[in-house]
């Protein structure tokens, strides 16, 4: 059962939701511009948690010439799960994605 939330409490709480979902947009539409790089990505997910619990799979999916499947197969290949963001990569798959698009 949910928890009861005051109209003030759920109010703050889609507003948390919707920074969220701007911050990622913001952060996918410049990886596809190709004006942010992903250790540029990394190195905000570091002071921001918004972008630290961005999927790694929509990080890599915004960065240009990535398609769904070549996403698919990179994930596959360095082995990250499909659900795992961006503060859950281990320091390898950090490294192996930095190799990769460097």
């Amino acid at each position: 059962m949910l928890p009861e939330m005051s109209d003030e409490d759920r109010a703050a709480a889609l507003e948390r939701a919707a920074l969220a979902r701007r911050t990622r947009a913001e952060i996918k539409a410049l990886l596809k511009s190709g004006s942010l790089s992903f250790q540029d990505v990394l190195d905000r997910a570091d002071d921001d948690d918004l972008v630290a619990g961005t999927k790694v799979k929509a990080i890599i999916g915004s960065m240009p010439h990535m398609g769904k499947i070549t996403t698919i197969r990179l994930m596959e290949e360095i082995g990250i799960h499909e659900n795992r963001t961006l503060r859950g990569l281990t320091d390898r798959q950090t490294e192996d994605l930095l190799a990769h698009f460097s």
